[in-house]
């Protein structure tokens, strides 16, 4: 059986390259995806509409990876910088007209078992909707 912390950097990984694929294959049926604008999303396939939908308007990469772990190996955090450039605007958000960022984030995991139940996106989001006003 793969740690979950693998299992998480794996992940990070999978939304560098954007493969969805590998992404559907760590998510339980039922996952649960809380973003950054405070939007929770139900559902496996949901879930990967709502990360292939962030990355049409943010095309966004994940760098400095440190990834930390509970003791019962049921939560994994991933402290990351997020750098990319906003494409296509967004409701709630400015403007895009290709604005650069980076900008510190933190992915939360949790799991049952091999399979992630829910992930957790975090960000200062004023912080990040001033970078955006640039």
């Amino acid at each position: 059986m793969t740690d979950v912390q693998t299992i998480a950097e794996r992940f990070m990984e999978a939304l560098n390259q954007r493969d969805y694929e590998t992404i559907a294959g760590f998510l339980d049926e039922d996952a649960a995806l809380d973003t950054l604008t405070g939007q929770r999303t139900i559902g496996a396939h949901p879930l990967r509409l709502a990360i292939a939908s962030y990355f049409r308007h943010f095309d966004e990469a994940f760098f400095d990876m440190v990834p930390m772990r509970d003791q019962l190996g049921q939560r994994v955090a991933v402290d990351v910088t997020a750098r990319g450039q906003y494409r296509e605007s967004m409701a709630g958000f400015p403007p895009a007209s290709g604005q650069s960022y980076s900008i510190p984030s933190v992915f939360v995991f949790e799991f049952d078992g091999p399979s992630v139940t829910r992930l957790t996106h975090y960000r200062n989001i004023r912080i990040f909707e001033q970078q955006l006003l640039r």
